[in-house]
């Protein structure tokens, strides 16, 4: 088999990001007092992220495996399969789009976040992630039923790479930039007037090292994608380059959780209390 070490590598980053995400939900699920406005958007992109996790892999692995030799009884079946993996893949980039607003928000316009980011806001921009990804997927499967011409296809991966790839670069960019910005400019003016920052610098500092980590890892997906769907529009994408922009998106999932969760630090103090009560019961 073709590029074995990286589906090696593939099925072990799509374990990790099933436990990694499958974690958060459970933990924020089983505490009270973790189910804040923040923790929500949180939950809703670990959902996303485990079903990538429990379903790119093990799907593309079963296509690569399989072949061409599968009974055409299936077809159905794995058109729809195949359509689901877009949908966890888009409602992913799309929660994701939606709690970074939430932290741009609260780092650089906190009064107009208490006003604006209600429960019913956030409930609002939880079902817009999972709406507008499934509303996107059903028009393209109904369109793709009716005419499968070569002016259809190419028109919805335009829309794909501007919708779901270019857009939430721009935004993700802009958001964190702001964020740095405003986070530099504190920091700035507490060490003019002489003033101690509230916040730990070394647990500031690693949290922004993380979500750089996952904003590099993003842009670096969206671009290896957006080349690839130019390349499959002019011409054909390179197996290799395939397989390493499903790996980038694995990837991307199974250090969200990292991220997006670990370095909260209301979730972090409960998986430390976790760890300690594991650890006395052990000694």
């Amino acid at each position: 088999m073709e590029f074995l070490w990286l589906w090696i590598l593939g099925w072990f980053v799509s374990i990790l990001t099933v436990i990694g995400n499958g974690f958060v939900i459970l933990l924020v699920y089983s505490k009270r007092h973790l189910r804040t406005k923040t923790n929500a958007l949180i939950v809703s992109l670990a959902v996303a992220d485990f079903l990538v996790g429990l379903h790119l892999i093990p799907l593309m692995f079963s296509l690569e495996v399989i072949g061409p030799s599968y009974p055409k009884v299936l077809d159905k079946g794995l058109y729809i399969i195949l359509r689901l993996r877009w949908l966890f893949q888009d409602a992913s980039i799309l929660c994701m789009c939606s709690l970074v607003l939430d932290r741009y928000l609260a780092v650089v316009k906190p009064l107009k976040y208490l006003r604006f980011m209600t429960s019913s806001r956030v409930i609002q921009l939880i079902s817009f992630s999972w709406g507008a990804a499934a509303a996107f997927i059903l028009l393209q499967s109904f369109l793709w039923v009716k005419s499968r011409g070569p002016l259809v296809v190419d028109t919805f991966r335009w829309l794909v790479i501007i919708i779901f790839h270019a857009f939430p670069c721009v935004l993700i960019f802009f958001c964190f930039a702001s964020m740095l910005r405003v986070i530099y400019k504190q920091h700035r003016e507490a060490h003019v007037l002489g003033r101690q920052r509230p916040l730990n610098n070394r647990r500031e500092k690693s949290a922004l090292i993380m979500m750089s980590i996952v904003v590099a890892l993003f842009l670096v997906y969206c671009a290896i994608y957006i080349g690839c769907v130019l390349k499959f529009i002019t011409d054909e994408c390179d197996g290799y380059i395939q397989r390493i922009a499903l790996f980038t998106v694995i990837l991307n999932s199974a250090v969200n959780p990292l991220a997006y969760a670990f370095f909260k630090r209301d979730i972090k103090k409960e998986i430390k209390k976790l760890t300690c009560r594991t650890s006395v019961r052990r000694a």
